[in-house]
């Protein structure tokens, strides 16, 4: 039945993503066709509206045209050059005209054919226009009046006669008045026709007296024939009159002819225009046609789609009602298996229970007789006998329990605990467990736990401790030569939880890439000969991998065959709230006399606590609210050292140093803070702190934080945090994971340091003292590094400053460098402490 209901159930899943893709289809179908329909239409519009451009083009262009003839008209008439200029202005607007209406039919080559016609007749018009012009031009009066002009100067010519004549002159002076007229020597054509008709000028003069005498001269005479040249002027003036009116018979005759052609062609202009604008009334006609035609057709493809979704919708609900249906009988059914199951399950694992004890009892009898006899006197073939009943024995425990872990995880009885402890006792205990065993093989099983691993974690041991054997023994079991690897580090951290990850590595057989996706099923192993060569029920991985799910964490696998396997094991714990641990230990130490330390914290509370804390292990405490005064208040005494809180409203932590710094103050400044997410020892250094504590902290950690500025010497115990603890002290740790263990190694790394550290630090003071801090900068840079890498944070800080220091900061750098002698000084004993237990 189950197989049946799994089936009817598999096909609900396609049945109703179908329906819902046929629904998306008919859907996007519609969208579609609704969108070309609207770009139809859009378009349709478009064309609809060009039409009735080039109509209102054509009725403009005919406006137009009959304007300019009628200016055109009205100057043959008048002569009135601002007709001339409106005619001009209109022919300008025909051209234009006729430019829009090309363009507007560009596809339609019939109209582009019309409208050259219209051009080339208007063409032809303007022609017989300005022909018009010419001849207007032709009749103008001046011309008349400088042929006539000519005319009588030819006449007058002809009429003069020239003749010489001698004559008796009697010349008397008498003194009296008389009246001569005046004498013209070379007198022009209007003055002489002039003087023919008025006579000639005559001048006063006064007489004087008469003097006869008789000479004779030749003088020249000239002679006129006044009657002839009235009648010639006349004749003159009467030709020409004759001619100009002739002429402009002609004119008359010629502006008529050519008026007619211009109508004419007025009328073919206006036949063509007509013909397009009936032409574009029958296209704006089926446009819209064509625009209702289409609005039909997609509103009909419209409706059917909807009407298909519909049916579509219905059927699928018509559907997915019934498979509910059926659900609801299939659940029924299903709640009885149910129960079925659960009934089969209590009296599976009371038969577990029983069969556990059952089977443990006679098994732990075995195993114990097996290991007593092992311990007596026995010869080589019962010696032989025994260990085979020892392997046996113990190989049918480890299956059983196996089974016995996996019911439980599989039925969920399982129960996980909450308590503290050290993940790193945890596993450097299982590490221990296995050593012997590793040494047997001829293996090498090394931890390596990452001093960011807390001390302290509140969850469940046991599970952890079983999750790590059985991938220990996995590993020892597959691996015939090489190493192990066991480390822990802290991956993701937050302010009251962590997740650590734990990797077991080994050099093994490894394991292929089609069967890594398998290890973890039950009663699984990578192939049958591995069953057969090494044992196993193949419940190892599958009980790692549901107890570590249990736990809320995630297990992974890398693997390569002949290569070896790492397995990453993910487990999230909670953060130990007190920060403490062995509250019970003493703390034992010794404190120089007069150390006194400022304290500053805006907070009340934590003022108080800190104020006690230090009182309590001897020191002197003066304690402030914020650092507005803080310069006067180094003035007013001499501090060791300065604690101060992060965040604070007016001044901060960080401004705190600077304000120090800017004062000329070498004194070591170290901070607290309730911020776990900061807890970061080379941000701090970095911001010229010498140290720092998260809250809460002990006295312990207040003394190993401050040991090396105020003096503390002696024993220190209880809750060795290692935020506290490593930030001055030197870590020898990482000098053994750098060198695997070697001791030589060590010792030979400790004394370079050491020898290192004396020889800067003396090069250092000699170029401080000669004021040289552009070389003091740059052996500063080259130790700081050195002590950044094994975590001395401190003398790395007072480093940075030297560093950065300006070249004229003379007086700045002698304070760092006394600081740092101080620090150093403790540092080598440390360090030369640590050389001689090496030795030892």
């Amino acid at each position: 039945m189950l197989q049946k209901i799994q089936n009817r159930n598999y096909w609900i899943k396609p049945k109703v993503i179908g329906g819902f893709l046929l629904i998306i289809i008919f859907s996007v179908t519609a969208i579609v066709m609704t969108y070309q329909a609207v770009s139809d239409l859009k378009t349709t519009r478009q064309g609809l509206g060009l039409p009735g451009q080039k109509i209102t083009v054509l009725n403009r262009l005919l406006a137009s045209i009959y304007t300019e003839d009628s200016d055109f008209r009205m100057y043959v008439l008048t002569s009135n050059d601002d007709y001339l200029k409106t005619y001009n202005n209109n022919h300008q607007k025909v051209t234009a005209a006729i430019k829009s209406l090309q363009k507007l039919a560009y596809s339609n080559q019939s109209q582009l054919n019309s409208i050259k016609k219209i051009e080339k007749l208007l063409q032809n018009k303007r022609e017989i226009e300005g022909e018009i012009l010419q001849m207007r031009q032709s009749i103008n009066t001046s011309i008349f009046y400088d042929r006539a002009m000519q005319r009588i100067a030819r006449a007058g010519s002809e009429t003069q006669r020239y003749h010489e004549v001698y004559k008796q002159k009697t010349v008397t002076q008498v003194r009296r008045d008389t009246v001569i007229y005046k004498k013209v020597d070379n007198e022009s054509m209007a003055a002489r026709i002039k003087r023919f008709f008025l006579g000639p000028e005559r001048i006063d003069t006064i007489a004087t007296d008469t003097l006869v005498e008789f000479t004779y001269d030749t003088i020249p005479h000239i002679t006129y024939i006044s009657d002839s040249i009235i009648q010639r002027l006349l004749l003159i003036l009467d030709n020409i009159r004759n001619d100009q009116q002739n002429q402009l018979r002609l004119i008359d005759e010629k502006e008529k002819e050519l008026l007619n052609r211009n109508r004419a062609i007025l009328n073919q202009v206006q036949l063509i225009v007509t013909s397009i604008e009936k032409q574009e009334q029958a296209e704006a006609v089926s446009q819209a046609l064509s625009v209702q035609e289409v609005l039909t057709k997609n509103l009909l493809i419209i409706f059917l789609l909807g009407t298909i979704t519909f049916i579509v919708l219905v059927i699928l609900i018509a559907i997915i009602m019934r498979d509910i249906s059926r659900n609801s009988t299939y659940n029924a059914q299903l709640i009885e298996a149910k129960q079925y199951a659960e009934n089969l399950l209590r009296l599976k694992e009371q038969f577990l229970a029983n069969m556990s004890h059952e089977i443990r009892s006679p098994l732990s009898a075995i195993v114990g007789v097996s290991r007593q006899l092992s311990k007596t006197e026995l010869n080589g073939k019962q010696k032989e006998y025994v260990d085979v009943l020892n392997s046996s024995s113990n190989h049918l425990m480890a299956v059983i329990n196996d089974i016995l872990d996996y019911s439980k995880l599989a039925t969920g009885k399982l129960r996980l605990e909450s308590r503290e402890f050290s993940p790193r006792e945890v596993v450097n205990d299982t590490v221990k467990l296995f050593e012997a065993r590793a040494n047997e093989k001829g293996l090498q099983i090394l931890s390596n736990i990452d001093q960011s691993l807390p001390h302290i974690v509140v969850g469940d041991d046991f599970r952890l401790r079983q999750v790590l054997i059985n991938l220990l023994s996995n590993a020892i079991k597959f691996t015939e030569q090489g190493s192990i690897i066991v480390s822990g580090a802290v991956l993701r951290k937050t302010d009251d939880s962590l997740k650590i990850q734990f990797t077991v590595a080994d050099t093994g057989i490894g394991i292929s890439p089609e069967m890594q996706s398998q290890v973890f099923e039950e009663f699984t192993q990578a192939d049958g000969g591995i069953s057969r060569k090494f044992g196993g029920t193949g419940l190892g991985l599958t009980i790692v991998k549901k107890l570590v799910e249990l736990q809320g964490g995630e297990i992974s696998l890398t693997s390569e065959p002949n290569e070896g396997t790492i397995i990453r094991v993910v487990i999230p714990y909670s953060i130990k709230e007190t920060r403490t641990a062995n509250v019970d230990q003493e703390t034992h130490y010794r404190i120089k006399a007069g150390t006194s330390i400022l304290i500053i914290d805006d907070d009340e509370v934590n003022r108080l606590i800190v104020t006690e804390i230090a009182k309590n292990v001897g020191l002197e405490v003066d304690a402030i609210s914020d650092a507005k005064n803080l310069t006067d208040q180094l003035k007013a005494k001499k501090y060791d050292a300065v604690i101060t809180d992060i965040q604070m409203p007016e001044v901060s932590g960080y401004e705190v140093v600077q304000l120090i710094e800017n004062a000329g103050y070498s004194i070591p400044v170290f901070a607290i803070t309730a911020n776990d997410m900061i807890d970061n020892p080379e941000r701090f250094s970095s911001l010229g702190f010498s140290g720092y504590l998260i809250k809460p902290f002990t006295e312990a950690d207040l003394i190993r934080l401050l040991g090396p500025v105020i003096g503390a010497t002696g024993v220190v115990t209880g809750d060795k945090r290692e935020r506290a603890d490593t930030y001055n002290k030197f870590d020898i740790e990482e000098i053994y994971r750098f060198t695997g263990g070697n001791k030589e190694s060590v010792k030979l790394i400790l004394e370079s340091l050491l020898e290192n550290t004396r020889k800067n630090v003396e090069e250092l003071n000699q170029l401080i003292k000669s004021k040289n801090l552009t070389k003091a900068s740059a052996v500063a840079h080259k130790m700081k590094s050195a002590f950044n890498q094994f975590r001395v944070y401190d003398i790395a800080s007072i480093l940075q400053r030297i560093e950065t220091l300006p070249p004229d900061k003379h007086k700045a750098a002698t304070l760092y460098m006394d600081r740092l002698n101080r620090r150093v000084k403790s540092f080598t004993v440390e360090l030369q402490e640590q050389i001689d237990n090496l030795l030892n």
